[in-house]
């Protein structure tokens, strides 16, 4: 449950509600949302809020705006043409290796402008940051608007596609994949900690997330009593 203005309302987990958190610096927690009009499995107007600081944020036309007023920065326009054919998409998915509909998928930058076309190819979840202002949410797209946080849960999404000139770090975009999912990336920038390259050409690279390697464990073999 989640009280706001003196009322407890129901916590309602739409989509990818649940990967979302709070951008303030506190011990992690979800964010609940409170729906005022839905449209089919996701919230066009409503508001999510912090169960542990009681921040809020807005969602409009289904768009979840974490930026707290301040201009997001845009993606790169002239990176991906405006009138990209459905090949741009069909190579996308193919180095992120969206083979079936498992697991959710996070844009950003340049990437941003490939979602409808990938929406007519893949039947994963699309998490999209900061595209171009045209872009509502719904049927199979989220929409998130940032800052320099990038409020989302680390190592849960199948793939990520990450771009520089984003206003948040590549590496906290890189971060939210899980354990062997696909990371790529334009060749201008640096593969962040954690993600192994397997390809690379002129125009960008593929990476693969690795897992987190625990400390060695020191094993003692104990002797027979004589």
């Amino acid at each position: 449950m989640w009280r706001r203005g003196g009322v407890v309302r129901e916590i309602v987990f739409v989509e990818l509600i649940d990967v979302l958190r709070c951008t303030r610096p506190h011990e992690e927690s979800w964010l609940v949302a409170v729906p005022t009009r839905m449209e089919g499995r996701h919230i066009a107007e409503g508001v999510l809020g912090c169960p542990v600081c009681q921040a809020e944020y807005p969602v409009r036309r289904g768009i979840v705006d974490f930026t707290g007023g301040v201009a997001p920065s845009a993606s790169p326009a002239s990176a991906v043409p405006a009138d990209a054919e459905a090949t741009d998409a069909m190579r996308l998915a193919a180095l992120l290796d969206l083979t079936d509909e498992k697991g959710w998928v996070l844009l950003t930058g340049r990437w941003t402008q490939l979602v409808d076309e990938m929406q007519s190819i893949v039947e994963n979840e699309l998490l999209v940051v900061n595209p171009p202002s045209d872009r509502e949410g719904g049927n199979g797209v989220s929409v998130i608007r940032v800052g320099d946080v990038l409020p989302i849960a680390p190592g849960l999404a199948r793939a990520a596609a990450i771009d520089v000139g984003t206003g948040f770090d590549a590496s906290a975009a890189a971060a939210v994949v899980r354990s062997g999912g696909r990371v790529i990336g334009p060749s201008e920038l640096a593969i962040p900690a954690g993600v192994r390259e397997l390809a690379r050409d002129d125009e960008g690279w593929v990476g693969e997330r690795e897992g987190n390697v625990s400390a060695p464990v020191l094993l003692r073999v104990r002797g027979r009593a004589e």
